[in-house]
């Protein structure tokens, strides 16, 4: 269970127990061999040992910076003078963005910090966040480079499937060999309640029990729409665009009036569910609360608070930075379609307007916590799940976006040997 704690603040969450959840037991094939081999998947932890909050890099190189300097030549403490003169001199006035978010830092301060307080306390008293793992050598670190939004791009030159004659949904077979799957033009699906290893592209990738993906842009989402599917429950993590994104080049922002091309509509189901993830950027809550939920006709219900602490319990960012907050925004929508819109399903209606998600965050770029877990009792049994912009899998959940397989690739897991199924059944019959 990826729930470590709960309480009236909201929950605090263990999101490598999430994803260990359905990888138990994974089915491999290897060439040559007339039995697949069985294997147990984890989600490397080193992934999640942020050691200590970032504001205090800076802090100790202020404090280096300030012993350089009174202990350097003359000429160097002239130049520090000239740099901080420069510095005073860029000083300004909020613009109105800046002043936005500074009135709702206002506004949620208090409840960011006592909620995490008391969240922390009781993960505390189960023994969780009392220690941090052994710092792993950096070689282990090394990320696969993903070049799947590229080869979404490619496979745009590739002709569109006639949908009338074919299926847009297409499952793994039942005799353990790697199947010659087209991910770009077909919703793929394990259907098993194994996860299983499969090679894509001459990659190796872990698939979930009974989880389905499409590789696609925006722009080739028909295959998802024309499954007929209709969701209880759809999370979005649109890729926002800010400065910091342009800079370093990760992945490719999306303008936010594009986001309005979704199909959310034609995905959801009555009273679905719709949970976004937004940046601390005021205009991108506006715009979600304002422009885009209205315009899918989506009625915004609560603001949760995801808040990222380190392996110790501390914020990752100090709680009143000008530069990075330790927390992002989830708004929660209900779909209201005008057909169904007097009919309200009493789950949704009692969702808390405003909850607490404390987890220590992944070093990899936007890799957010599971929702499962904790939005499981506000919505439907046995519900249809989705989630757009997804780079990763879950169990019975379908997911979309270009890089949507990108942190299943064998190389961020270890592995090791699990017991064939068959025989374990043997070994209980005999017994």
């Amino acid at each position: 269970m990826s729930i470590v704690c709960g309480n009236s603040w909201g929950w605090l969450l263990d999101s490598c127990t999430h994803i260990d959840e359905g990888l138990q037991r994974c089915v491999c094939q290897s060439a040559g061999l007339e039995k697949p081999t069985y294997f147990k998947y984890c989600f490397k932890r080193e992934y999640f040992n942020t050691l200590k909050p970032h504001g205090q890099i800076q802090q100790n190189t202020d404090i280096l910076t300030s012993y350089t300097a009174k202990h350097s030549n003359g000429e160097h403490a002239k130049t520090d003078l000239q740099t901080r003169k420069k510095r005073k001199r860029k000083q300004r006035d909020l613009n109105t963005g800046e002043l936005d978010a500074h009135i709702y830092h206002g506004k949620i301060r208090s409840v960011v910090l006592e909620g995490s307080q008391a969240l922390l306390e009781a993960a505390r008293q189960c023994g969780y966040l009392t220690k941090a793992l052994t710092t792993p050598p950096s070689e282990s670190l090394t990320t696969h480079e993903c070049q799947l939004a590229a080869l979404c791009d490619m496979a745009k030159q590739l002709p569109l499937t006639d949908e009338s004659e074919v299926a847009p949904v297409q499952t793994l077979n039942g005799d353990g060999l790697d199947p010659p799957l087209d991910i770009f033009s077909y919703v793929t699906e394990n259907p098993f309640d194994s996860a299983c290893e499969v090679t894509l592209m001459r990659e190796k990738y872990l698939l979930p029990p009974r989880s389905r993906f499409l590789l696609s842009d925006i722009t080739r989402m028909h295959p998802l729409v024309n499954s007929g599917d209709k969701f209880d429950l759809i999370v979005l993590d649109p890729p926002w665009e800010n400065k910091s994104v342009k800079r370093s080049n990760r992945y490719s922002s999306l303008p936010s009036s594009q986001l309005k091309q979704l199909p959310v509509p034609a995905l959801a189901a009555p009273e679905c569910l719709v949970v976004t993830w937004v940046t601390n950027r005021a205009k991108h809550l506006r715009f979600v609360k304002e422009e885009l939920y209205p315009y899918w006709a989506v009625e915004v219900v609560a603001e949760w608070l995801w808040v990222k602490v380190t392996r110790t319990g501390e914020f990752v960012f100090p709680l009143d930075s000008q530069h990075k907050k330790p927390y992002e925004v989830l708004v929660l929508g209900k779909y209201r379609s005008s057909i169904d819109h007097a009919v309200r399903s009493s789950a949704v209606d009692e969702l808390p307007e405003q909850r607490l998600l404390i987890s220590v965050p992944s070093v990899l770029h936007s890799h957010k916590p599971l929702l499962s877990a904790v939005l499981k009792p506000y919505i439907s049994h046995k519900p249809k799940c989705l989630e757009l912009f997804a780079r990763s899998l879950q169990c019975d959940w379908t997911s979309w976006g270009n890089e949507v397989i990108k942190f299943q690739h064998s190389s961020y897991f270890t592995r090791e040997r699990a017991e064939d199924p068959a025989r374990t059944s043997e070994t209980a019959l005999t017994q």
